[in-house]
């Protein structure tokens, strides 16, 4: 893991979290602009604004579009740059290749999950130092449209808000580090980089293309259900076997991409 770690550039991780954190901060600065004017006519508090309940701001719809991407910026393009330049034939010579391969795919699933968290924790705690954090109401919320057809766990959110932002932020970075793991898998298959690296936004674009067709009950696309109140109908036992199947084929993906580079 250490050596692993070594090989990543330090600079282009921070720069990946910069880019992460530039439409958080733009959501932000438009909701600080409507709290400036002093109308809160509709109660809003942090839990009613910020990017994981706001579906009505472009900035929100295209952070949770692009979270493959985002995830996939720090390092889950490194697995094919050692591969072209012979760094990990090098080292294939002092040490088994299997577990340092297993090293950038758990590199990845936590850089991933971190690059695509942290923005969402900022944007929420900034506008929680604006907004009072008082409890989102069904009533008096009725605006924010949030209700058991588009949110999981509703009753949780309207009782313990914070409890369910912060769920909510976990999940996003479990699918953030999930796409990055799937990323780095397609980084082994695949010899494009550019390619591998828009592998998980192509799949997320491809199952909001397959869910338009209206067979499934519940939203296919993690822009969905990654987000605490999404823009479209979700349901919990597909958002389930959407997460097992993708965690299924990202070992697939995986265990062919390592037998390729072992037996090449």
């Amino acid at each position: 893991m250490a050596t692993i770690w070594n090989r990543f550039d330090k600079r282009n991780i921070y720069f990946s979290l910069l880019i992460a954190l530039i439409l958080p901060i733009i959501q932000i600065y438009q909701k600080a602009t409507i709290s400036a004017t002093g109308d809160n006519r509709f109660w809003d508090s942090p839990f009613t604004l910020w990017m994981g309940v706001d579906n009505f701001s472009f900035t929100t719809v295209a952070y949770y579009l692009i979270v493959p991407l985002i995830a996939a910026l720090p390092v889950a393009t490194i697995l094919r740059r050692d591969l072209d330049n012979g760094f990990l034939m090098q080292l294939r010579i002092k040490r088994k290749l299997k577990p340092v391969l297993r090293s950038y795919l758990t590199w990845s699933f936590i850089l991933g999950g971190l690059v695509v968290a942290v923005p969402l924790l900022i944007n929420i705690v900034s506008l929680a130092l604006i907004y009072p954090s008082v409890f989102p109401d069904n009533l008096l919320n009725q605006n924010i449209l949030v209700i058991n057809q588009n949110t999981l766990f509703v009753s949780l959110y309207y009782h313990h808000p914070w409890i369910h932002s912060l769920l909510s932020i976990l999940f996003v970075s479990f699918w953030g580090g999930l796409f990055a793991m799937f990323t780095t898998a397609m980084s082994l298959l695949l010899k494009n980089r550019f390619l591998a690296l828009s592998s998980g936004l192509l799949t997320q674009l491809a199952l909001m293309l397959v869910q338009e067709f209206g067979i499934p009950t519940g939203s296919l696309a993690p822009v969905d259900f990654m987000k605490q109140s999404a823009s479209s109908g979700i349901n919990l036992v597909v958002a389930l076997e959407v997460t097992v199947s993708a965690i299924v084929i990202v070992i697939i993906l995986w265990r062919m991409g390592v037998a390729k580079v072992v037996s090449s």
